[in-house]
């Protein structure tokens, strides 16, 4: 087969300028794949989340109540459009884990029907006997961090009964994908898991006889969610009911979706940030290389090529080093998309995981990088048809340096050497901009992800050490007297006891409201504070509530300003209560007031939801065996162990994502550093042949080199600065949620260290050019046509 000449000369360019294509084929790569990265990923969760929630029968709306006899079951599946609903018992119990001090927690519920709601997925074993009373099944992640397995015995507690149960086999549920214990930040499945067991003995531990506590309803297409929950709330109201919440407010799911929304900000603001800086590499490169092949491009023009044909070849030059880019980044895309689903299946308990390479995603990204390529040569390809035959066999006019400087030469001295280098970038003051742009681009990359470090130790510090600062959290399994505070005072090991009081309710201002739970406190507490925006600790009001300002914000309400609230447990007494004054928390939507005001606004007399705790650390393994036997514990929450799972989680998290955001900012400012030191080399080759000539060494003659990059890389870090600053507001405003949110905290440390590695990248590129000066033929660059 015959290849065209202009096809031979796009081989001979690319072969030739191999190693700037690369560089430029590697920025665009790294756009295509974090388009794929990012959407791949993002869809891989969202169709197996979807898929498991359809084939397992996930419901949509869940409702808590104290208890309610079976006999209303028909009454909650008669309301207009709810097409299937299960009764249920859930009670919070007690595993006795032996050789594990640490206290655990574990959910019993009642196995699904046949045809039921929340179908199981079974990984071992076998489902339990419905007509067996001592056989349950494990979550596979606990089972898994107790090696536990079909056969084993487990004992449980509950209500002060002790349980023995033999695990017939372990599984997975589409409404524990995240199973997050009571009073946690983080899953631990050492300390927390799920057991399904037949409802006749869980009813008899429970007192649940022909009764249920918990009610899950599917619901027809089209049906007004809204419209059953409230129909729901009014039917379970008398039975102690808490609210119904929708699908949207269920723990798991919540979790979940709020880890998608920031896939999917991944995938719209990183992939064009890499486009536009391969565009700018692409601008800079074609045009130098046209100004290189003047003489080439009149004899072409001379021989008959037409204008087109010429900038046709020039396009499709450009076009194959996008098409390396494109299938550099389909490669990584696919790669790390798929490690990043299967990391984020494993995370979020999935049974299986749905990842197809969609082609219409390649299809797109595919699409983008080569406009973004084509776009950086259109300013090119079109001085190339625009070039007049006689023009281009002329060699071009000598760059006008003479007063260009000069300003700056007054405002500062310098060395000969210097002011020639500022000359070079001043006389081209696009690319130097395009260049610093670029690496200012690699600078905010890294800034975007360090600032994390900073704040996710100021939530530690915030949550853990200013406002939680007591060693356990011990939660009654029901509300109890005054006088349960001074039999926890007496229990081993306890130092210093304060009370607690937790009441659900709806606080609502207007049309907006949020279904929360409001903590009663003493008046000045020592352990368990509320702090201040400023972080100072807060008294607790006598009359009026403490809103966190995630809640103030989302009720939009101030200071001084009246919320409704109405009680969802007790009396259900509904409330007009003022705004006391806003606190600062990372955790949920909060508020606060003092106990006795709490109680007395429920309606209710002196009660206690538990009490937070200080220990003495000689008397802690005394004090769990004690808490352990006493009947009333419901649930221990050690604050060190739910620090440690904090930090072990994140740590792995970030590790992964800095190693990413690394990776992806080197590429660009090596890209970036590299174009702009052959550019420079191949426009002063002949200045520096000369400056060989009249006895500079090699060093010296790199040195200017290098100090021309040096201006460059050094000039893009307050830009970086600045724009990594707002990428990194950008994301801590993308992160919040009901469920959390990430403070924006970002020290002197985070700069200089996204400043260093940038430098550092650069300074191997620069490096790389070192051969090609000291391979500089001097005879050869003198012998230049003037």
């Amino acid at each position: 087969m015959v290849i065209p000449p202009l096809r031979r000369k796009v081989l001979r360019d690319l072969r030739r300028l191999w190693a700037q294509a690369l560089a430029i084929a590697a920025v665009l790569a790294a756009g295509v794949a974090t388009m794929i990265l990012g959407t791949g990923a993002h869809d891989a969760l969202s169709q197996t989340r979807d898929r498991y929630y359809e084939q397992n029968r996930f419901a949509d709306v869940f409702a808590d109540l104290t208890r309610a006899p079976l006999a209303l079951l028909p009454e909650a599946a008669a309301i207009d459009g709810v097409l299937a609903a299960e009764a249920r018992i859930v009670r919070l119990g007690r595993p006795e884990l032996p050789g594990q001090s640490a206290p655990a927690a574990m959910m019993l519920v009642s196995l699904p029907a046949a045809e039921g709601l929340n179908q199981l997925h079974l990984r071992r074993g076998r489902l339990p006997d419905p007509q067996s009373d001592r056989e349950l099944a494990l979550s596979e992640s606990f089972a898994a961090a107790h090696q536990l397995g079909p056969g084993s015995v487990l004992a449980v507690v509950l209500d002060g009964r002790r349980l023995d149960f033999t695990v017939t086999g372990t599984a997975l549920s589409p409404e524990y994908i995240y199973a997050l214990g009571p009073g946690e930040m983080m899953p631990d499945p050492s300390r927390f898991g799920i057991a399904w067991l037949p409802r006749a003995p869980l009813a008899a531990a429970a007192d649940m006889e022909g009764a249920f506590d918990s009610l899950v309803l599917k619901l027809a297409p089209g049906a007004s969610e809204t419209r059953v929950i409230a129909a729901l709330d009014g039917l379970l109201a008398r039975y102690g009911g808490t609210g119904a919440i929708g699908r949207a407010d269920q723990m798991s799911h919540a979790f979940l979706d709020a880890e998608l929304r920031q896939l999917g900000a991944m995938a719209r603001v990183l992939p064009p940030i890499f486009l536009a800086v391969a565009a700018m590499l692409v601008n800079m490169t074609m045009s130098r290389l046209i100004a290189l092949e003047r003489e080439q491009i009149g004899l072409l023009k001379a021989l008959g090529y037409s204008r087109r044909a010429i900038a046709g070849h020039y396009m499709e030059f450009v076009l194959a080093i996008a098409l390396a880019g494109i299938l550099m980044g389909f490669a990584a895309g696919a790669w790390l998309g798929a490690g990043m689903a299967r990391l984020y299946a494993e995370f979020f308990s999935f049974p299986f995981l749905v990842f197809t390479r969609d082609p219409q995603i390649y299809a797109l990204a595919a699409l983008i990088a080569l406009a973004a390529a084509a776009a950086g040569a259109l300013r090119a390809v079109r001085a190339v048809a625009a070039l007049p035959p006689a023009v281009a066999m002329a060699p071009p006019a000598p760059p006008a340096y003479r007063q260009r400087p000069g300003w700056l030469a007054t405002l500062l001295p310098m060395r000969q050497s210097l002011r020639m280098v500022a000359r070079h970038l001043l006389h081209w003051p696009l690319r130097t901009a395009s260049g610093i742009l670029g690496v200012a681009m690699a600078t905010a990359i890294l800034i975007a992800s360090l600032w994390t470090f900073g704040s996710v130790e100021q939530m530690i510090d915030v949550t853990f050490h200013r406002g939680e600062r007591q060693d356990v959290r011990l939660s009654f399994a029901t509300a109890q007297g005054p006088g349960a505070l001074d039999d926890v005072r007496h229990l081993p090991g306890v130092m210093a006891a304060e009370p607690f009081r937790s009441l659900p309710a709806r606080i609502s201002a207007g049309p907006r409201a949020k279904r929360i739970s409001i903590e009663g406190r003493p008046a000045e507490p020592r352990l368990s504070r509320v702090l201040s925006p400023d972080l100072r600790p807060m008294t607790m009001p006598g009359t009026g509530l403490i809103l966190s300002e995630a809640l103030a914000e989302a009720l939009q309400v101030r200071p001084g300003e009246e919320v409704t609230v109405a009680f969802l447990d007790g009396r259900r007494r509904t409330v007009q209560l003022p705004v006391s004054g806003l606190s600062v928390g990372y955790v949920g939507l909060g508020a606060a007031m003092e106990i006795t005001a709490l109680n007395r606004a429920a309606g209710e007399g002196a009660r206690l939801s538990g009490a937070v705790l200080q220990l003495d650390p000689a008397g802690q393994e005394a004090f769990f065996a004690a808490a352990r036997a006493a009947p009333e514990t419901g649930l221990l929450s050690v604050t060190s162990l739910a620090l440690a799972r904090f930090r072990a989680t994140l740590a792995e998290n970030l590790a992964v994502m800095i190693s990413v955001y690394v990776g992806l900012a080197a590429t660009i400012a090596a890209g970036v550093v590299y174009n702009l030191a052959r550019i420079a080399l191949s426009e002063q080759g002949r200045e520096l042949a000369s400056l060989r000539v009249l006895g500079f060494t090699r060093a010296e003659v790199a040195a200017m080199l290098h100090a021309e990059l040096a201006i460059v890389v050094l000039a893009a870090q307050p830009l970086g600065w600045a724009i990594g600053h707002a990428m990194a507001r950008a994301m801590a405003a993308a992160f919040a949620s009901d469920l959390y949110r990430v403070p924006f905290v970002i020290g002197r440390e985070v700069y200089a260290t996204a400043s260093l590695a940038v430098c550092a990248a650069a300074l191997l590129s620069a490096l790389a050019l070192r051969r090609r000066i000291a391979r500089l033929d001097i005879i050869g660059v003198l012998k230049t046509r003037e």
